[in-house]
């Protein structure tokens, strides 16, 4: 198994991979819990696999037939730990990787020169790591969730005085005091959000509890965990995990379908006036070739066949037997998408895979292709 290290790390690993001409088997399968019943992922694995082989070449089918034996042979071992897996193998380049995720993952097997990454960029896209301050006037639970899995990181308790209701001065008095322990009570919950946030970057931050708390709370965070709020939602202290987890899942899903909106907006009005953006396949593709992509940005679910020159790295989504750009020989991408997504990796750019409304905007005004560009 190769959990050890954080995903974002094994992705980096798998762009790594040079199998010196092989082939590579990639295996997406969902184990979720129905599915660990008489283990149909094994049956799934295998359709897939003879599904894949019908499209193959002759030459491929050795390579296809081989790993996935040692696939199968895995699987027929103890069942996943996890509700997704990805797995990778090139036996003549001795290079096996086992990736259990926390999250259901579309079910797919390739074959390649290249380890097959789309759908783990899509969960790392998807899924990004925020926070949970379930919180009122004397207590706070606070929770991490990433790709699908919470994680309860602290929990705060702080006495604090009742309210005073006497009358007089004196009530105004303990108000007072009862007030500041409140403040003194929340502040301690926004200085373990900050050290949480030092200790695990996270991009988001649900509030959550009665509204009072959280406007408090709110009010008083600092401005980098201010910024990272984006829903507050009502609950009690003493919601399950699971609860809470399946609340701001929702809001993340919805969160990060707005801001593909938001994206895919940005890179069609910025192109539009001349500014640094590009959409349309060729443009963007040729914008790769040339260094300048910042951000790649693909409608999910996007193949284009294409060819890929050896000699100079340019990326086109056709088969010319000669390149556009130096003249020497191309060889063919079964998908030219997946191969932009890794030259983006490589560069140090990023990629982000949208879907919805923002992939039908992209797709119908930018052929499902787009990058903001670094100059």
């Amino acid at each position: 198994m190769s959990e050890a290290l954080p995903l974002q790390d094994l992705l980096h690993d798998l762009l790594a991979f040079e199998g010196g001409g092989n082939l590579v088997l990639s295996a997406y399968l969902n184990a979720a819990p129905d599915r660990q019943v008489g283990r149909t992922y094994r049956t799934a694995f295998t359709t897939l696999v003879r599904q894949l082989a019908a499209d193959l070449p002759d030459e491929a089918q050795a390579a296809l037939e081989r790993e996935a034996d040692r696939v199968q042979t895995f699987l027929e071992g103890a069942p996943p730990p996890s509700r997704g897996l990805a797995i990778f193998s090139c036996t003549p380049a001795d290079f096996w990787r086992v990736i259990p995720v926390p999250a259901v993952v579309a079910e797919s097997v390739q074959l390649g020169r290249r380890p097959y990454l789309r759908p783990l960029i899509a969960l790392l896209d998807e899924y990004e790591r925020y926070a949970v301050a379930l919180v009122d006037k004397e207590r706070a639970r606070l929770f991490t969730v990433h790709l699908g899995r919470i994680e309860e990181q602290e929990q705060v308790f702080d006495v604090v005085p009742g309210k005073h209701d006497q009358g007089g001065w004196s009530q105004a008095n303990y108000q007072r005091h009862h007030e500041a322990h409140v403040y003194w009570h929340l502040k301690r919950v926004a200085d373990e959000l900050s050290l949480l946030l030092r200790r695990q970057p996270f991009d988001r931050l649900v509030l959550a509890g009665p509204d009072e708390a959280m406007s408090e709370l709110q009010r008083i965070l600092p401005r980098p965990l201010r910024t990272r709020v984006v829903a507050r939602l009502p609950a009690e202290l003493f919601a399950s995990t699971q609860e809470i987890l399946e609340r701001t899942l929702e809001v993340e899903r919805q969160v990060e379908r707005e801001n593909e909106e938001r994206l895919v907006a940005e890179v069609l009005e910025t192109a539009q006036q001349g500014g640094l953006a590009t959409y349309g396949v060729w443009p963007t593709l040729e914008a790769l070739w040339l260094g300048r992509v910042h951000l790649l940005v693909v409608a999910e679910g996007l193949r284009r066949p294409g060819s890929e020159c050896l000699a100079c790295g340019r990326i086109v989504p056709d088969a010319p037997p000669r390149c556009p750009a130096c003249g020497e020989a191309t060889t063919a991408l079964d998908d030219v998408v997946e191969r932009a997504i890794e030259r983006a990796l490589e560069e140090a750019g990023m990629v982000e895979i949208v879907a919805g409304a923002a992939a039908g905007r992209l797709s119908e005004a930018g052929e499902g292709m787009g990058a903001l560009l670094r100059y």
